[in-house]
């Protein structure tokens, strides 16, 4: 496999083991303490733990409510009045030596497939902004 191949393929999962890591890390961690909580010792009884447990879990997600994409939108506002696209987000992260590599295409090719998330409605675009083929292996 040559070098390019690699880059593609490393670039493609940069963040994934970090966000895999952090919400498997992350469940197992409110598991342990939910259980310690709500379910050890005789402080709470099984049924006020169940309910304890539910009103801890919807507090704990509720700052989901707060993410806000701005080519997209979030849960409580629409897509950025500026009209950022799917290339201007995804590729805000690499730096101007990782684009001279190559390292960003496949967050071009990724942002080109995520343009159909956008709706009908914004979907004024149909061309990406540069050809990529990823290589087969």
């Amino acid at each position: 496999m040559n070098s390019n191949v690699v880059q593609i393929y490393t670039s493609m999962f940069r963040s994934l083991g970090v966000i895999s890591g952090m919400t498997g890390g992350g469940g197992n961690v409110g598991a342990v303490v939910t259980q310690l909580i709500f379910f050890k010792g005789s402080k709470f009884s099984k049924e006020r733990g169940i309910t304890l447990m539910g009103v801890m879990i919807i507090i704990c997600t509720l700052p989901i409510c707060l993410i806000y994409f701005p080519q997209w939108g979030g849960m409580f506002f629409g897509p950025s009045s500026k009209k950022v696209t799917e290339e201007d987000y995804y590729l805000a992260e690499w730096n101007s030596k990782e684009k001279e590599k190559g390292s960003h295409h496949a967050s071009l090719k990724f942002a080109d497939n995520s343009r159909s998330e956008r709706g009908k409605k914004r979907n004024t675009s149909t061309e990406p902004s540069e050809e990529i083929t990823p290589p087969h292996v």
